[in-house]
């Protein structure tokens, strides 16, 4: 491989360069080049309009969710006997939804019954014992320490007593655990027990969501969201059934997410379709203010093929032809145009025997 000195090897790399630039003729800038002009065609001119349109929606996308859902969890160790719900299972409050082994649990109520009873003897025979003693002080025969022995070993047995009616109470509690209820009315959207398997205090068994108090969790661009209020009513979408509902807003989380740039906002509505199920996709219109369009006579627009164009007037003699895009189809009689054409510009409009004429051929400026 022959390696050329650097001067020639930059040398070498620029003839092809210069070659390119000769070929391609002198540089012109877009901006600079004029439009091509045509002879005014036949009709009137007319001045293109803005016009505000509002008030303009952002569609914000988050999830159905409960303002009311809970886990049902045991508060003891204990085998499932029964789970009387399954997924999909409508339940009120106050259902018993889970049945525990209560076994040990009822023979912990019987040990601390038996021992309250055998507290409160202990109780009566130094309540007694105590009466004979302070009755023999009063008489002289007993002595104040004795006396004093008794209150004490009195004291001690009513003690004693509370100890134990706590004890039964607390075990009694424990036995009413077997027996876990519906914290609130509504729909169970998980079993994650079976019977057979073992409960252990805080892991969750089922979950339930109260079906009439349903809202739409939608993170909302900052610029947004900060111009929403408590109590603004938003259109709500449910796409999937197809289903419309008007919402208000009843919580904006007032922290930002620092990654998208976005608030929380939750927003409920009345779901009157069982359809609707926690979790589904849904869509919330968020005000985002309004917006500017150039609206065109009809006839000012042209087409060649798929390409839209408008003769800008540049004179009382000559027209710019000027390419355009065009928006969908709203008024009877005007067209939006999206770009190539701004606010106050005049266009020149054919009659409407000449609309499908075919375009008058390019002047030179």
């Amino acid at each position: 491989m022959i390696r050329l000195p650097r001067r020639r090897r930059a040398l070498a790399a620029a003839i092809p360069t210069a070659a390119l630039l000769a070929a391609c003729g002198e540089a012109v800038a877009p901006a600079t080049r004029d439009l091509p002009r045509v002879a005014p065609p036949e009709g009137a001119v007319a001045v293109a309009a803005e016009e505000r349109v509002g008030p303009e929606v952002e569609w914000a996308s988050g999830a159905i969710a409960s303002a009311r859902h809970t886990i049902v969890s045991s508060r003891v160790l204990a085998r499932i006997e029964d789970v009387r719900v399954a997924a999909g299972s409508t339940v009120a409050e106050g259902d018993v939804v889970v049945v525990l082994d209560a076994r040990d649990l009822r023979a912990r109520v019987d040990e601390a019954d038996e021992a309250l009873r055998a507290a409160r003897a202990r109780r009566e025979l130094a309540e007694r014992e105590h009466a004979r003693i302070e009755a023999l002080f009063g008489g002289g025969v007993a002595s104040r320490s004795q006396l004093d022995r008794a209150s004490a070993e009195l004291h001690a047995a009513r003690a004693d007593v509370s100890g134990r009616e706590a004890a039964l109470d607390q075990a009694r509690t424990a036995l009413s655990f077997s027996s876990l209820r519906a914290p609130v009315g509504g729909r169970v959207v998980d079993r994650l027990a079976e019977r057979g398997d073992t409960a252990t205090p805080g892991a969750p068994l089922l979950r339930i969501y109260d079906p009439s108090s349903l809202r739409v969790e939608v993170p909302v661009r900052e610029s947004l969201a900060v111009s929403l209020r408590l109590g603004q009513e938003l259109d709500v979408e449910i796409p999937a059934l197809p289903l419309a509902a008007r919402g208000a807003i009843e919580e904006i989380v007032p922290f930002a997410d620092p990654g998208a740039r976005t608030l929380l906002v939750k927003v409920g509505f009345r779901a009157r379709d069982e359809r609707v199920l926690a979790g589904m996709f849904a869509r919330v219109a968020v005000p985002s203010g309004t917006a500017r369009r150039v609206l065109v006579p009809r006839d000012a627009v042209h087409a060649i093929g798929q390409l839209r164009f408008v003769d800008v007037a540049a004179g009382d003699d000559a027209a710019e032809r000027r390419l355009v895009t065009v928006g969908p189809d709203e008024p009877p009689d005007r067209v939006e145009v999206l770009s190539g054409l701004r606010a106050g510009e005049r266009v020149w409009t054919r009659p409407a025997a000449d609309a499908d004429a075919p375009a008058p051929a390019p002047t030179q400026p």
